[in-house]
């Protein structure tokens, strides 16, 4: 090895390097973090659990059902031009997301056709209504776009995206 008079050679890596070796392993070190804290955030880190942490729950506490609403509901809507329809809608307890729930009536159309729960947003219940039966009119369209709201005084909201909006009341 040759010397230079003056100079030392330097072995190993120099200080900027071993700045980037550390900045590159705090970020590992976060990412890992980050990633576990992700994985399990529900675990309790401040006291030991006598009791094992369920892998697979065998029912899923966040299920989305339309019992709120479930009834037989009836009453009026109308549409932006005056145009006046009778509502009556059947949505039974225990309906689920994606579940066929029941059955609604638009007069005087008429439309008869069976409700699928589609969506739940906030206290919003979508449906989507198909299968209409032999009594409906060729203007009935199948598709989403039937919510309905349950009021404070106990009746329902009711709004079509096909432009009908009305309130309803529990039927005898």
């Amino acid at each position: 090895d040759p010397k230079v008079e003056g100079s030392i050679k330097q072995k190993g890596l120099s200080k900027e390097a071993w700045a980037a070796v550390s900045a590159i392993a705090v970020a590992l070190i976060g990412g890992v973090v980050a990633i576990m804290t992700a994985m399990i955030p529900n675990l309790p880190l401040d006291k030991p659990s006598s009791s094992p942490i369920p892998v697979s729950p065998s029912v899923d506490s966040r299920v989305v059902t339309a019992d709120a609403i479930a009834n037989r509901w009836t009453g009026r809507a109308k549409n932006s031009s005056g145009e006046l329809y009778t509502i009556t809608v059947e949505i039974r307890q225990s309906c689920k997301l994606g579940e066929k729930c029941g059955t609604i009536s638009v007069l005087p159309v008429p439309c008869y056709g069976e409700i699928s729960l589609k969506s739940v947003q906030s206290d919003d219940y979508e449906f989507d209504v198909s299968n209409f039966d032999s009594r409906s009119s060729p203007k009935c369209t199948p598709g989403a776009g039937e919510h309905f709201k349950l009021l404070s005084n106990g009746k329902l909201s009711y709004k079509a995206d096909w432009d009908a909006q009305g309130i309803l009341g529990k039927a005898q």
